[in-house]
């Protein structure tokens, strides 16, 4: 690491103030995703990888079991986008992608 890359621990502000709506908002969405994906999508719900604002609402990407295998390494999992709007009411979702659970190279 080169002297430009380092920081300077004395010019970190550490009194960052949380938006409690915000976090408030991530709750709600979270909530919504993981009671209603799996009868949403159609398969188990496995658990929510990515939860972020949008202009018009949230958007998160939940992870479900679209085939289950033994070992559990060759499970399908499909990863899911799922729109909501700013009261975390789902407006719509779809597939990006689909790997087996032991699959870890995407990821590296």
């Amino acid at each position: 690491m080169t002297a430009e890359e380092m920081t300077d621990p004395d010019e970190v502000d550490a009194d960052v103030d949380t938006d409690r709506e915000e976090i408030a908002g991530v709750l709600a969405v979270r909530q919504t995703v993981q009671s209603t994906a799996s009868q949403l999508i159609g398969h188990e719900f496995d658990g929510v990888s990515e939860i972020s604002p949008t202009d018009d609402g949230w958007r998160s990407v939940v992870e479900v079991v679209e085939r289950r295998a033994v070992p559990d390494t060759q499970d399908i999992i499909g990863r899911y986008e799922i729109e909501l709007d700013t009261d975390a009411t789902v407006h719509g979702y779809r597939r990006v992608d689909r790997y087996r659970r032991g699959d870890t190279a995407q990821f590296e």
